[in-house]
C-alpha cells in the first residue's frame, strides 16, 4: 500500500467478489462499550462474568433437581408459588439458559447508542441512565444484547443489588429459545 494511504490493516478472515477493481469501505468504530474502560477490559470482564454465570445457573439447575424445603422458598420468592408448573418451567428452562450463557461471546455485546441502532433489528428504549441491558425479543436468534451506560459502572457481581452477572442472566431469560419470558 502506498504510505500516504489511510489503510489500516485488519487481521481477520475476509471475502470478496471477482469484480476488478471493486472496493468496499469497512468502518471500523474503536468507541469502547463502556467509557471507563477499554474493549479489551469489557472483554475480559464480559468472559469473568459469564463464568459465574455458568456456575449460578449450574447451581439452581442442582437445587431445582432436589426441591428442598429452601429451593421452594426460592421459587416462591422469584414467582410467587412454588408449584409442579414453576419447577417443570424451571426445569426446561434453566438447561437453555445455561446453552445460551455458555455460548455468549463478547461480539454478541453492542454498546448502546441512540444514533446506532442499527446493530438490533427493533427498538429498544432510550437509555435513561438507569437502564442496563437490554435485547430484541423479535431477533433471538442473533443473541444481542444492548449495553447501557449504567452497566458498565455497576458491580460484576453481588447478591444484594443489580450487578453485572444478574443482568447478562436476566437479558438472556428474554430470548424466545429460552424463557421468552417478558
Amino acid at each position: 500500500m502506498p504510505e500516504n494511504t489511510e489503510w489500516l490493516a485488519v487481521h481477520d478472515t475476509a471475502c470478496t467478489n471477482t469484480n476488478p477493481d471493486s472496493c468496499v469501505d469497512v468502518v471500523l468504530d474503536p468507541t469502547p462499550i463502556c467509557s471507563n474502560m477499554t474493549n479489551r477490559e469489557f472483554r475480559c470482564m464480559f468472559v469473568s462474568s459469564r463464568a459465574v454465570a455458568v456456575t449460578l445457573i449450574q447451581n439452581r439447575i442442582k437445587a431445582l433437581a432436589r426441591w428442598d424445603h429452601g429451593e421452594q422458598a426460592r421459587a416462591k420468592k422469584w414467582f410467587g408459588r412454588s408449584s409442579d408448573e414453576v419447577r417443570a418451567a424451571m426445569t426446561v428452562g434453566l438447561p437453555k439458559l445455561l446453552d445460551v450463557i455458555l455460548n455468549l461471546k463478547p461480539e454478541n455485546v453492542v454498546r448502546w447508542d441512540q444514533q446506532k441502532q442499527r446493530n438490533i433489528t427493533c427498538t429498544i428504549l432510550p437509555d435513561n441512565g438507569s437502564t442496563d441491558a437490554a435485547m430484541c425479543k423479535p431477533d433471538s436468534a442473533r443473541r444481542i444484547i444492548a449495553i447501557y451506560t449504567h452497566y458498565c459502572t455497576s458491580p460484576e457481581a453481588q447478591l444484594w443489588k443489580g450487578n453485572k452477572v444478574f443482568t447478562l442472566i436476566h437479558e438472556c431469560t428474554h430470548f424466545t429459545d429460552v424463557f421468552d419470558s417478558t
